[in-house]
């Protein structure tokens, strides 16, 4: 009999998902309204419901007898995974350890005295408290929030601050700033065991929104420095709670190796890191086994680098980009799209005009 995973949400993020699923035999129940579900021609039921209905979700997958309940690259999803897996009994890290996570507060009390990752000093309160309190120059963030969305550089020039409307009369958090470089490490967790799969290095925009405009995969750094990144790892998120399922983590390294924890973001990284680069940089298929932490059937396996993979992603900040989008595909181009005719001078990784992603045996420096 085939298994039965749920999976939350039929945006285009969830697609590859979807997709893998079916690639693997598994029967395939997908919830979300069905405006924009680009993802209902790919599962074998389309069940149109607001994910947000989590009582109405829990109820059919439990008359169903789903094995497994999954999502990836959102944390909105990932909320809803973890509240009717948990309700079923199913394999999943409990609602209320992702709530917490979500909670850059929580996170970075959890982890500031973990041994050999370098403390960051932090204050929270309201919007005009921290900005007049705090010595700069800092880092100003919503305590809650993805994508870089509300986030500012503070320094002793600043005068004008980027907060969008939905994010005023909420708390904010002023950290210091770090000056480094930004990777993310990408992993996957099963029963509190923690595996470093990939990590990307990151290019942005810096001060003062803190733009992602490049991923590549693998990074490069010391073999120390990488060592050291994924003995770090497993102890940041155990510290938070996260037990099972694919995460994300974002950190610094500055000129003397000394790591930073940015965030902990508990589902599969998103801008097509999940949902490809891993894939293409490693022989480990990462879809899939974020299925099957989801479906209670996950083995580990030896993960090896087998050829260079990123993302470059197309804004005002890229229009040296333009061009390549004009040219005939070449053989490192594994997908390409150009999303808008302007060009907009991104304030968050929301505000992207199109991408070029890569994959080959050497790093594309374009």
């Amino acid at each position: 009999m085939k298994k039965r995973i749920a999976i939350i949400g039929a945006s285009i993020g969830q697609l590859p998902l979807c997709k893998k699923a079916r690639e693997m035999g598994l029967e395939t129940f997908c919830f979300a309204w069905s405006e924009g579900a680009v993802c209902q021609d790919y599962v074998d039921h389309f069940i149109p419901i607001s994910i947000f209905e989590m009582d109405g979700i829990l109820q059919y997958c439990r008359e169903k007898g789903v094995d497994g309940i999954v999502s990836n690259a959102s944390e909105s999803t990932a909320l809803v995974v973890s509240y009717v897996a948990e309700k079923l009994g199913k394999i999943c890290t409990p609602y209320q350890n992702l709530m917490n996570i979500q909670n850059k507060v929580f996170v970075r009390q959890k982890t500031n005295s973990i041994p050999g990752l370098t403390q960051v000093k932090f204050e929270v309160g309201s919007f005009d408290y921290i900005t007049s309190s705090f010595h700069r120059p800092y880092v100003l963030k919503p305590i809650k929030g993805a994508a870089k969305k509300g986030v500012n550089f503070v320094s002793d020039t600043v005068t004008d601050l980027s907060i969008p409307a939905d994010l005023k009369g909420i708390a904010f958090m002023a950290e210091e700033y770090i000056v480094g470089k930004e990777y993310s490490v990408e992993s996957i967790s099963y029963n509190n065991r923690h595996e470093v799969i990939q990590i990307t290095e990151k290019v942005g925009t810096g001060a003062p929104h803190f733009v992602e405009l490049e991923h590549h995969q693998p990074a490069f750094l010391s073999t120390l420095v990488e060592l050291k990144i994924r003995n770090l790892i497993p102890l940041i998120l155990s510290s938070v709670g996260f037990i099972n399922g694919a995460s994300h983590t974002e950190i610094k390294v500055d000129n003397k190796n000394n790591i930073y924890l940015i965030e902990v973001n508990p589902r599969g990284g998103g801008d097509y890191i999940s949902n490809y680069l891993v894939s293409l940089s490693t022989d480990y298929d990462y879809l899939k086994h974020i299925l099957l932490v989801a479906l209670d059937m996950y083995e580990p396996v030896r993960v090896h680098n087998i050829a260079y993979a990123g993302i470059y992603f197309l804004s005002a900040y890229t229009s040296r980009l333009l061009p390549y989008f004009d040219i005939p595909v070449e053989d490192w181009m594994f997908m390409r799209e150009r999303t808008s005719t302007e060009l907009t001078a991104s304030c968050s990784n929301y505000d992207r005009d199109g991408f070029i992603l890569y994959c080959s045996n050497r790093k594309i420096i374009i």
